[in-house]
Parts: C-alpha cells; sequence; structure tokens
C-alpha cells in the first residue's frame, strides 16, 4: 500500500471519528446510559456497521489520536501501517502510524480544542 493510499483511507477512518465524536457529545447531553451505538472506524468508505461502547472504553481509545476502533473482522481492510493494540469478543483497536498516523493526529478533533 503506497502512502496515498495509506493517506485516503486514514482520511476515511477520521471522517468515521469526527462523527463518533458527536455522537459521544450527544449521549453526553442527554445522559445516555451504556453502551452507546458507534460506527465502526475501519476506513471502507462503505462500512455502516455499528458496534457499542461504554462511555470509558471509547475515552480509552481516544487517549491517544492514532487509535480507531473497529467492528470485529474489519481488521482485514486496515492498511499495514497499523497494528492491532487491543482486542475484545466486541472490538479491535488499531493504532495508526507512518503517513497515516500523521494523517490521524493532524485530523484528531481532540487536539484542536
Amino acid at each position: 500500500m503506497n502512502g496515498d493510499t495509506e493517506a485516503r483511507m486514514a482520511e476515511n477512518e477520521a471522517t468515521f471519528r469526527d462523527a463518533n465524536e458527536q455522537i459521544m457529545k450527544r449521549a453526553r447531553e442527554y445522559e445516555f446510559s451504556d453502551p452507546v451505538p458507534f460506527l465502526c472506524e475501519c476506513g471502507e468508505p462503505s462500512c455502516r456497521e455499528i458496534l457499542r461502547l461504554t462511555l470509558e472504553e471509547y475515552e480509552d481509545v481516544r487517549s491517544a489520536g492514532t487509535r480507531f476502533f473497529l467492528v470485529p473482522g474489519h481488521e482485514a481492510v486496515v492498511d499495514p501501517s497499523a497494528t492491532i493494540v487491543n482486542r475484545t469478543e466486541d472490538y479491535v483497536v488499531i493504532e495508526k502510524a507512518g503517513t497515516a498516523g500523521e494523517v490521524a493526529e493532524r485530523r484528531d478533533p481532540r487536539q484542536k480544542a
């Protein structure tokens, strides 16, 4: 996978992360009880899978701007610059490096605050 492809995939993942940040914001506003439904952040533009995380799990993933959560099995579409850092029955957490990691950090909405 070349740098352009990695960057494009990271942009897709960051877009899903942005949407999930809005879901999290609304879940807090409405005091939504755990677990909260979020969009898979696998980077595949056609993916519409939902996974549920507790607020604590979500915040743990968001502790690093290079981390994303996926529906189990979707790690197969992840670029080679990603490393699996956590796997549960309900979700997989990946961490991006290289060009994709740089894009993920740059697009991290929590870094802009």
